[in-house]
């Protein structure tokens, strides 16, 4: 079969109330297919077509939409089901990138493409914008997108421009709202069976959301560099990050230092320190440079106006929320329309009952590698298929966007477990 390219598209989905309440009244979705050929007239009579040249093929800009609505999709009938031929492989995406996982300037490049582990000549490859981000996806960069204030427990301003009082804050959004957001989408694209779900970082915490939610819909379940509940440790450095951008006398209009700082408070926790070493200077021996910067000051402050350039700090603000509220084992909220994906019962890893493969890093100071060992702990003694390695690396977190060769190897062993047999409607 002849390798396609990488097509981008929009979901216009139901309306839709997040776990605190607040409503967004203008629900879409950006996301990215590459696979066979034959999906084209499919995805097209499902979604409206993303053009070569716009921003969503593109990670340096931040997309704002202009009108209010996109049709939503029409019904799901037989007729509009993807062709069944290839496996579905869902990708979900970290704090700050986008839906473009593979392709030109995709995020997974190296290991998404014909011969590699996700490869669009054997499988269809999905990836949504995450709920709340800002390239392409419904989140606080567009018009209407509600604040902390429409939320059905409105906080209190203390005067003090304080978190958590802050009314100005985007809405609360959390990596259950995430993953009911792109099951929504997958409804609206027909897709039933998605035969592997992978996930880093914070897309790894929604992979694990997914799983918990609809177990009988998700065959192979891949967490990356991630763990199954947000730790203290998680939300201390949030909260510091979040507390540069809210303390910015721009804020909320244009934090752009308040952002800056904290994505250089973050990159230090996705590096270990052999990695972070790299940037640093002086090293024994050399000569004094008196007020010069240090190499990892310059380091740190070219990672911070990266992202000042590329990110908007409202969606920095949600994405934080979703890690900080993160935790499979707390019963996700039921407004409308999400009651039938919350069935009685015990959640937190007693849910997950797909095949899974956790992957982590060695060296990785935010995501600890115990958290993937337990996971796997745990769902083996209850039964549950689960296998999982290390990736060795002295770049930290990081890893797992740096180390092709032990990703590559990881994502072929992840693919190689068998499937459980089909369940339908399990709860």
């Amino acid at each position: 079969m002849s390798l396609t390219s990488p097509r981008c598209f929009e979901l216009a989905l139901p309306p839709f109330r997040l776990e605190a309440g607040a409503v967004l009244p203008h629900h879409h979705l950006r996301g990215f297919w590459w696979g066979p050929r034959d999906d084209l007239d499919w995805l097209a009579s499902r979604s409206r077509l993303i053009a070569a040249d716009d921003p969503c093929m593109r990670t340096e800009t931040p997309v704002v939409r202009q009108e209010a609505e996109l049709p939503l999709c029409p019904p799901v009938t037989p007729a509009a089901m993807p062709p069944p031929e290839r496996p579905t492989v869902l990708v979900v995406h970290a704090l700050t990138a986008d839906s473009r996982v593979g392709g030109d300037g995709g995020w997974w490049g190296p290991v998404v493409g014909e011969g590699e582990p996700l490869d669009p000549t054997r499988m269809r490859i999905l990836c949504f914008n995450n709920l709340g981000s800002c390239y392409g996806s419904y989140g606080p960069s567009d018009p209407g997108f509600p604040t902390a204030a429409d939320e059905e427990a409105p906080p209190r301003y203390d005067g003090k421009g304080s978190f958590p009082h802050d009314p100005r804050l985007p809405a609360t959004v959390t990596t259950w709202d995430q993953a009911r957001s792109i099951l929504l989408a997958l409804d609206a694209l027909g897709i039933e069976r998605v035969d592997m779900v992978v996930g880093g970082s914070v897309g790894g915490m929604v992979t694990l959301c997914l799983a918990a939610l609809m177990p009988e819909r998700f065959v192979r379940v891949v967490p990356v560099a991630t763990s199954a509940r947000s730790t203290s440790w998680i939300r201390g450095w949030n909260h510091i990050a979040r507390m540069a951008i809210v303390g910015d006398p721009g804020f909320p209009e244009d934090p752009a230092r308040g952002l800056e700082l904290a994505r250089q408070i973050a990159h230090v926790t996705y590096r270990s320190e052999p990695g972070l070493s790299q940037h640093d200077a002086p090293h024994r021996g050399d000569a004094w440079h008196g007020r010069s910067p240090l190499r990892v000051q310059t380091y740190l402050e070219h990672q911070g106006r990266k992202l000042r350039h590329r990110f908007a700090a409202g969606a920095y603000l949600a994405q934080l929320s979703a890690m900080d509220h993160h935790d499979i084992g707390r019963a996700p909220g039921t407004p409308e329309p999400f009651e039938r994906w919350r069935p009685d019962g015990p959640w937190g890893e007693a849910r997950l009952k797909s095949p899974t493969y956790a992957i982590g890093v060695d060296s990785d100071e935010l995501f600890f590698p115990a958290h993937g060992e337990r996971l796997v702990e745990t769902l083996r003694a209850r039964g549950v298929p689960a296998d999982g390695r290390l990736i060795h690396s002295p770049h930290g977190h990081d890893a797992f966007l740096l180390e092709w060769a032990q990703l590559r190897e990881a994502l072929q062993a992840a693919w190689a477990m068998a499937p459980n047999a089909p369940r339908r409607n399990e709860s």
